[in-house]
């Protein structure tokens, strides 16, 4: 029987202490206060807070009242209207998400206290200046994202201990090599959906550990200057970036870079003598798509791997193994198996945390006898199976649960068709040969034939 009243109406939080219309998934200090239409910070959050969510409210101004909360460690203001970087928050802080505010500029004072910061995500914001030296104090910053913003140069300053740095969908026209050496540990760099026109010679000879960079849907200019990317590309490196489109000249517009020659780039780079280092760096399309084939390239841009920080409830249930023993706790009551277990923003979105609340408590099945059910949560509700991006239902309610026996009564799976094919191959070999021995007669005929008429003929003339 469904009803219309929405699911944070229907429950009671975990905790005793959890504000009203949050959600707080037992023990572990996780508040979760999302899309509330919220206009201000709800009063009755505990102070011993770890993790703290008011995404997809209308929260315009938090400065300085989350400064209590001194054990706070994650932190997520996405998707409000915050038109300035939050002052006052607490230096506790290991990850803050910013998405989809207003945030127009950051300053170093606004970023200074945060020192044990490990993540910042500031995507989808209108951010056009970065005060110089403003990042210089994170020391402990991993992962820093501000795609999708307004920028119209490379961040300076940035902070060694960075591994993931996305900065596409800007307005970034050059790379500052002063701002790459640093970032000796950077092994992700996204800067697609720029204006770059071409790469400094040696920019990434520096980043030795880099090993993915997207850079498409750039106005690269294929000409000279271009030739240092070009060959950091073909050295070794063509799952990182194999789709780059000349933007200019008009001659190799719309062209792939790696599908060009350096003769065709840059004439004038190459001399008569150099026949040999032309055809050890220059390479054609089809020889790029063989190198592509055999490598495999896993990193291609536009399929870039993205970390995901959220691990769901599906994927949870996903790693438990194939093979339970009778006393194992169903698959369908994982959710509240894990009721006690210490979750962070990152692993467990509000949906999540309402429908873990809802979920009955974890039954037992032993010996191999079903468990108990109610008849009204079991009517319409099938066993999925899920392998790779195949899924399928079964008809067994999940009230009788498959047994050893009933495997081992399960006929195996058959080879269907092989002897079909074998029989098939047969026939068309016997036809085959068939249509030879025709041929054969044929012939043999036609020159008994032209041996008769050579023989009539001298007789006629006669």
């Amino acid at each position: 029987m469904k009803t219309s009243s929405s699911p944070r109406h229907m429950i009671s939080p975990a905790m005793p202490n959890c504000p009203r219309g949050c959600c707080c998934p037992g023990p572990g200090a996780l508040v979760l206060c999302e899309s509330l239409g919220l206009r201000s910070l709800p009063r009755s959050v505990p102070l011993d807070t770890a993790a703290l969510s008011v995404a997809h409210n209308q929260l315009c101004d938090v400065d300085h009242l989350l400064r209590p909360f001194s054990g706070l460690q994650e932190l997520s203001l996405s998707h409000n209207h915050l038109v300035n970087f939050p002052k006052g928050l607490p230096p506790s802080l290991r990850s803050l998400q910013l998405q989809e505010n207003r945030i127009t500029f950051l300053t170093a004072g606004g970023l200074r206290q945060l020192s044990n910061l490990t993540r910042l995500h500031l995507e989808d914001n209108r951010i056009r200046f970065i005060q110089p030296r403003a990042f210089l104090g994170l020391q402990e910053l991993q992962v820093l994202s501000l795609k999708g913003n307004r920028l119209v140069g490379f961040p300076d300053y940035l902070p060694p201990s960075l591994i993931h740095l996305d900065l596409s969908a800007n307005c970034i026209s050059s790379l500052d090599l002063t701002s790459l050496v640093p970032l000796v540990n950077l092994q992700v760099l996204k800067i697609n959906s720029n204006c770059l026109r071409l790469v400094p010679e040696s920019a990434f000879d520096g980043l030795p550990r880099l090993r993915a960079v997207e850079l498409a849907n750039n106005l690269w200019v294929c000409e000279c200057d271009i030739l240092y990317l070009y060959r950091w590309l073909l050295n070794g490196r063509l799952g990182l970036a194999t789709d780059l489109v000349c933007a200019s000249p008009v001659h190799l517009a719309n062209r792939l870079l790696l599908t060009l020659s350096v003769m065709a780039i840059c004439p004038q780079a190459l001399k008569p003598t150099d026949n040999d280092a032309l055809d050890s760096t220059a390479m054609s399309g089809t020889a790029l798509g063989h190198h592509m084939v055999n490598t495999g390239s896993l990193h291609t841009t536009g399929r870039l791997f993205q970390p995901s920080f959220r691990k769901t409830i599906e994927a949870a249930e996903e790693l438990e193994p194939v093979d339970k023993n009778p006393g194992d706790f169903q698959k369908e009551n994982v959710g509240a198996h894990h009721l006690s277990k210490r979750f962070t923003l990152e692993e467990l979105s509000y949906e999540e945390c309402l429908m873990l609340n809802t979920r009955p408590s974890p039954t037992l099945v032993m010996n191999g006898s079903p468990a108990p059910k109610n008849p009204k949560c079991t009517e319409n509700s099938t066993t999925r199976f899920t392998t790779g991006d195949i899924t399928s239902s079964s008809l067994t309610p999940p009230s009788l649960p498959i047994t050893t026996a009933d495997l081992e009564r399960t006929p195996p799976f058959r080879t269907v068709g092989l002897q079909g094919s074998t029989a098939f191959i047969a026939v068309l070999a016997t036809l085959c040969v068939l249509v030879l021995l025709v041929l054969l007669v044929v012939l043999l005929v036609l020159k008994m034939t032209l041996e008769r008429n050579r023989r009539v003929a001298p007789s006629q003339r006669s």
